[in-house]
């Protein structure tokens, strides 16, 4: 997703603890750690609600395919003596 490598990691981690101060680190990061779970539950219903209207559809287009072919004539022969 992200491309960092370890040096880059480490220069964030020592401006964020120098931002922040090493006494608020664990509550800086309890915020972070709710706030993903939260953007990862989100995207968990949303591509659950995206699968049942995508099954909801799937059935439908089937449905209408078998009335389809249900309601077709068959073709008639035409027989020639």
């Amino acid at each position: 997703m992200f491309d960092v490598g370890g040096g880059e990691l480490l220069l964030i981690i020592l401006v964020i603890i120098l931002l922040f101060g090493p006494e608020k680190l664990p509550e800086l990061s309890r915020m972070v750690n709710k706030g993903v779970r939260k953007m990862r539950q989100a995207q968990s219903q949303i591509q659950s609600e995206l699968t049942n209207i995508t099954r909801e559809i799937n059935a439908t287009l089937a449905e209408k395919e078998d009335e389809q072919k249900f309601n077709q004539k068959p073709p008639q022969k035409n027989i020639e003596n």
